[in-house]
């Protein structure tokens, strides 16, 4: 295979070309430094960034030719196909850095997001769950739990996990944060009720700005009980905000006399 240093990191291969052409011919026979193992990795990661799904794959490949059992590599295979919607060979990765590795979580995540994907939420929460158990640290395996508990409508547990989830990272359910968590909000059926949750989650952890974001995507989804901000215990911690004070007094019920309850 193509050297990926060579290809994937053309401008210093040319501005070391160029360099050895005017240092003159003592420097010109000295061997090019050879590239790391994190460079390629990096150079095929890049690959990813951009879509090149089929040239990653063979990077990866590449990179696994010395370290057959390499669980990062061979999640990141599984990625790869994941991406490309090639969930039976994503899973097939997914197993083999497991085998290869049975403490990584990320793989065991990753095989929770397949089954989510096929709305198997029940196994998709119990893989969720393990990953938890191996490593409770990832925002992430939280913030997905909560997505599965909400497929299977256990309102209360998906406020727990993701009150657990923007306590690590506040950003984790950002527009702009993680490409995986804006597709798993797409996929969300009841929006208004969704956004609602995760003001709640962050009015929890006292975090205006983002319980008002939120707060204000439900609302302009016409949830129908948005009029519990006011009542609602969870948005005790941000309830006197002036902002928040500002928003609940320009708030109005809607004229639903059927409204879906959010309350528990």
């Amino acid at each position: 295979m193509e050297c990926l240093a060579v290809k994937y990191l053309g401008r210093s291969v040319v501005a070391a070309a160029v360099f050895l052409a005017v240092a003159g011919p003592a420097r010109a026979q000295q061997a090019p430094p050879r590239t790391s193992a994190i460079q390629r990795l990096i150079a095929v990661d890049q690959l990813v960034e951009e879509k090149d799904y089929d040239e990653a794959i063979r990077g990866y490949n590449d990179l696994l030719t010395g370290d057959r059992r390499n669980p990062q590599i061979l999640n990141r295979l599984g990625n790869t196909y994941q991406a490309l919607h090639r969930e039976k060979d994503a899973k097939h990765y997914y197993e083999l850095a497991l085998k290869a590795d049975p403490h990584f979580a990320a793989a065991v995540n990753n095989i929770g997001c397949l089954y989510y994907n096929e709305h198997k939420y029940g196994k998709a929460a119990r893989q969720y769950n393990r990953a938890i158990k191996m490593d409770s640290s990832v925002a992430s395996f939280h913030s997905n739990l909560g997505y599965a508990y909400l497929g299977e409508k256990k309102y209360k547990e998906m406020l727990q996990s993701f009150h657990r989830a923007v306590a690590l990272d506040p950003t984790i359910f950002d527009q702009h944060s993680r490409s995986g968590a804006i597709v798993m909000e797409r996929s969300v059926e009841n929006r208004g009720a969704f956004y609602f949750y995760l003001a709640k989650a962050y009015g929890q952890n006292g975090d205006t700005p983002r319980c008002l974001e939120f707060l204000k995507k439900a609302r302009d989804e016409h949830f129908k009980d948005i009029m519990l901000v006011k009542t609602d215990p969870s948005f005790a911690p941000v309830r006197t905000n002036p902002a928040f004070k500002e928003f609940m007094d320009g708030l109005a019920p809607l004229p639903d006399p059927n409204p879906s309850s959010a309350a528990f």
